[in-house]
């Protein structure tokens, strides 16, 4: 914005500029006129069949305005001057008003800024507050999407136990029948896509084929398993229930192995114990076949018991497994509990390990941060002052600057009131040699009447008739010279519209000059070139260089008009801009005050907040710290402490209540401290905003400053081209 702004002024005054030398060039134009017009003037008609070129119109009065040294124009360039020193003064008071201006809101800045450190503690809680809720309704929405994910899973393990239920020929059917719907809705769809999906199905028939080759196959695997199994175990022996014991193929193929052996044991032992003795036994009595029998009943019931107790000893081994594989089961739930316990502790324990690290930390960077902004306000009060300092400076250089072009005016005021003392002798010289070119004109005529007269007299009768017109001419020739004697001495117009008419003085000149020309007065303006050609010439370069002069000086007086019509402009402008931003700043001013009252308002609250939770805090802490001596007079021992906590296990959890809510408290506290850090760095940021705007706003005086020195550098630069140019213009001429 700022060089948008020095742009466009650039441009304005390359504009002003521009029209200014256009100004010049159509003065310069119109004189240039004005001397071609009174060089081609047309010459009066004859009067009585005599060309009338004396041109002695002294009387006559002269038109104004033609000439550089009218006094009109002199008067109204004093004025010109007068309103330009008296508009620089009040520009010169209007900046010393807004510099004064400025000092003060410097000053109540600073003052505001010394007396309200933390005035947006306020705004940092109702964010900190905001922040929370939006945490809050974040986990709200992240817990209830937690749940319905954890809904998904179940649905999901629910559908894959299903689908695991579910028989393979089935899963094979389900899965055909689900990809022949999903095709069949994709072609409903998709009539585009028919290619593609008569593709798949074929894919997917000729894998439903080798699924099914692939069923088969298993099929007659498992017969073939099912009857190894029955040869192995026997028939009618259910799979699961071989499964949830613990004995593997190993352990059953030992077992028949011990029962074969038995088996073989058992056999030997019947045959060593059947001997040959048919003869003997049938001789004996036949209490033997009983006795046999007997013996073998006695096996037989000593087998079955034996058969009983092991079934026995095997289903109280399978309760007792049953009930420590349940007891184990329990204690398994609890150690995954207790783990899973014990690591969201170790995780608690480390997230408050780095939060208090954090807090640590974040205390040595509270405080290298309060160091740092402490040297950056040290350093920046520095410069603040370099920049006052600098300002000052700056104001004496531009009021020595404005005294130093008073001082010119001035000097230029009194060049031009002596350059008047000087014209006012000059024009008293010119009229006494008026008054001396008179009386002698005078003297003349009488004696050239004086001369005629005897001349008449004595040659009437001897003059021819030829001589008396061949006397006319001679006198045409003498006043042709008596004309260019005459003008050489007459003053300009300027003179003549300045000076004041004498009644006396120019009475005869006007007789003279009203009465009607004789020979005789031709005769004796003959003679009067003869006496006054060797003084005027004198006379006549005197006064031209008097009039370059006043000439040269006249337009340099004029330049400078137009310097300081330039300057005058564009000081209004500058002006307007230094009143823009001064009602801006004011505009920022009642709005920083307004924002001020909210804060220290809301300043004061905080501030009362904070006082009630350290009184609280305190009060707390001095419980607890009332509490624990009390705790310690009463356990002098290990037994009195025993049987105090036996004796009152209420008093012990009240204990550790009071000391968790003043831990609870200390993090309050610490939150308290972090919400103040906050504060302090919101309004170390506003303070940083401040001090910017401050810069810019010293940025944009200092750019006023140099465009306003760039307007006098090239105020003088027209005035030296201007002055080039008339200095040209006098030595080409």
């Amino acid at each position: 914005m700022e060089d948008t702004g020095s742009e466009t002024l650039k441009q304005q005054f390359q504009l002003l500029q521009e029209q200014q030398q256009k100004k010049l060039q159509r003065r310069k134009q119109r004189q240039d006129q004005k001397e071609k017009s009174s060089v081609q003037k047309p010459a009066a008609p004859p009067t009585f069949g005599v060309e009338d070129q004396l041109d002695l119109k002294l009387a006559d009065p002269v038109p104004k305005g033609s000439s550089y040294l009218s006094e009109e124009l002199v008067e109204h360039l004093n004025q010109q001057i007068r309103e330009l020193k008296d508009e620089n003064g009040r520009v010169y008071k209007l900046l010393s008003e807004k510099d004064f201006e400025l000092r003060n809101m410097k000053k109540k800045r600073e003052e505001d800024k010394s007396g309200a450190s933390g005035l947006t503690n306020e705004t940092a809680a109702t964010k900190i507050v905001e922040l929370s809720k939006k945490v809050r309704e974040l986990t709200s929405e992240m817990e209830v999407e937690r749940t319905k994910s954890k809904q998904l899973a179940r649905k999901c393990m629910d559908l894959s136990n299903q689908i695991s239920s579910i028989p393979q020929e089935a899963r094979s059917m389900m899965g055909s029948a689900v990809s022949l719907r999903l095709q069949a809705e994709e072609k409903s769809e998709d009539q585009v896509d028919v290619k593609a999906i008569q593709d798949k199905l074929k894919q997917t028939e000729s894998k439903v084929s080798d699924y099914r080759n692939q069923i088969s196959s298993l099929k007659q695997e498992l017969k073939i398993v099912n009857k190894v199994l029955s040869q192995e175990i026997g028939d009618n022996v259910n799979v699961q229930s071989l499964l949830n014991t613990n004995s593997s193929w190993r352990g059953r193929s030992q077992q028949i192995l011990g029962l074969q052996a038995r088996l073989e044991d058992l056999r030997a032992q019947l045959a060593s114990k059947t001997k040959p003795e048919g003869d003997l036994e049938k001789d004996m009595m036949g209490m033997t076949s009983s006795r046999r029998r007997t013996a073998d009943d006695r096996h037989r019931e000593q087998l079955r018991k034996l058969d009983k107790e092991r079934k026995e000893s095997q289903e109280k081994q399978a309760n007792e497994l049953k009930a420590l594989e349940e007891e184990h089961e329990a204690l398994k739930t609890k150690l995954d509990a207790s783990k899973t316990r014990n690591k969201v502790l170790a995780n608690e324990i480390k997230s408050m390990k780095g939060q208090m690290q954090t807090c640590i930390q974040k205390g040595h960077h509270d405080d290298e941060l309060i160091e740092a902004l402490m040297r950056q306000q040290s350093k920046l009060q520095k410069l603040l002052e370099e920049s006052g300092s600098d300002k000052m400076v700056n104001s004496q250089q531009a009021e020595a600057q404005l005294k130093h072009m008073s001082m010119k005016a001035q000097q230029d005021s009194n060049i031009v009131q002596q350059l008047k003392v000087i014209v006012t002798e000059k024009e008293s010289k010119v009229h006494q040699l008026e008054d001396e070119i008179r009386q002698l004109k005078r003297n003349h005529l009488h004696k050239a009447q004086e001369e005629g007269v005897s001349q008449l007299f004595q040659h009437v009768d001897n003059r021819p008739p030829s001589s008396i017109p061949s006397s006319r001419p001679m006198t045409c020739d003498n006043n042709i010279e008596l004309d260019f004697t005459v003008s050489s001495v007459t003053p300009t117009q300027s003179r003549l519209s300045e000076r004041p008419p004498s009644g006396m003085k120019d009475r005869p000149l006007s007789s003279a000059m009203d009465r009607p020309l004789t020979s005789n007065s031709m005769l004796d303006s003959s003679r009067v070139p003869s006496r006054k050609s060797a003084r005027t010439p004198t006379n006549n370069h005197a006064d031209r260089q008097a009039i370059a002069d006043l000439t040269y000086q006249c337009q340099e007086y004029h330049t400078v008009m137009q310097a300081t019509e330039v300057e005058r402009d564009r000081l209004s402008e500058l002006v307007q801009v230094v009143q823009n931003r001064m009602t801006e700043q004011t505009e920022r001013l009642t709005e920083l005050q307004n924002e001020l009252v909210q804060q220290r308002r809301k300043n004061a609250l905080l501030e009362k907040q904070i006082g009630k939770n350290k009184v609280e805090s305190q009060n707390m802490i001095n419980k607890s710290s009332s509490a624990v001596p009390r705790g310690r007079k009463q356990t002098p021992g290990r037994a009195s402490s025993q049987s105090t906590m036996s004796a009152n296990p209420l008093s012990s959890s009240m204990m550790g209540k009071d000391m968790l809510g003043a831990m609870d408290e200390e993090d309050i506290d610490t939150m308290n401290i972090e919400e103040v850090k906050t504060n302090l760095e919101i309004q170390r940021d506003e303070n940083e905003a401040l001090k910017t705007a401050l810069q810019s706003t010293l940025k944009a005086k200092d750019e006023d400053l140099q465009s306003y020195y760039n307007i006098m550098e090239e105020t003088k630069k027209v005035f030296l081209q201007a002055l080039r140019q008339y200095k040209q213009n006098v030595t080409g001429t």
